[in-house]
């Protein structure tokens, strides 16, 4: 484990392919952070009844906020934080709303350097390996909504902002955060309620490339 780290980083899903090309791995990969790959379906319930080990808590890198920064870079960063809140904040707004079937919330990421988006849950929340597992064993769970975080530096995310705030009423928007959303879910090997729906727009943005 790389000095200086205070917690146990873990991912859980159902490859260890699957889980090393995650999106929520980038920010962890990116700094060198070392990251517990767990497939066993039982891992989920293990680490959830034994939190911590020698000191160090278990954290899972696809729920609540990723905070990496030192308190250094944070001071350092501040500003630049506090302007693309303020910048993202009608995109975030606006996507909330438009998504709100899919999601609680859409929010700015910390965890991503090259992907446009990912979905994570909220700190205590059941994650979707655990999810999938209580319903093959019979049980009926209530839908969770989870967060769709934006990576602010990614090119297709940056111009979403742009042509929201040109032209909000334009309904070929709500299609593109859709998109955007079914590219998250694909990204953690999750699936589509609609996978026809989500292939066909598809196929038209890039008939319009061609």
């Amino acid at each position: 484990m790389k000095d200086g780290q205070e917690q146990i980083y873990y991912a859980t899903g159902e490859t260890r392919q699957l889980l090393e090309s995650s999106p929520h791995m980038e920010a962890f990969r990116a700094r060198g952070l070392e990251v517990l790959l767990l497939t066993d379906p039982v891992d989920e319930m293990w680490v959830g009844a034994v939190p911590e080990y020698e000191g160090k808590v278990f954290q899972s890198i696809a729920k609540g906020e990723v905070d990496l920064d030192t308190e250094e870079d944070k001071k350092a960063s501040e500003s630049e934080r506090e302007e693309k809140e303020k910048d993202f904040a009608g995109l975030l707004t606006w996507m909330t709303e438009a998504l709100s079937e899919q999601v609680k919330q859409v929010r700015l990421s910390t965890r991503l350097t090259t992907s446009p988006a990912c979905i994570v849950g909220d700190a205590f929340s059941m994650s979707p390996t655990l999810e999938k597992m209580y319903r093959a064993s019979g049980q009926m769970l209530p839908p969770t909504k989870r967060i769709l975080e934006l990576n602010p530096e990614h090119p297709l995310v940056a111009a979403l902002r742009t042509a929201q705030t040109d032209r909000a009423d334009d309904p070929a928007l709500a299609e593109t955060a859709e998109l955007l959303y079914g590219m998250a879910l694909l990204a953690e090997g999750g699936e589509l309620d609609d996978p026809a729906r989500f292939t066909g727009m598809l196929a038209d943005r890039l008939a319009r490339t061609v």
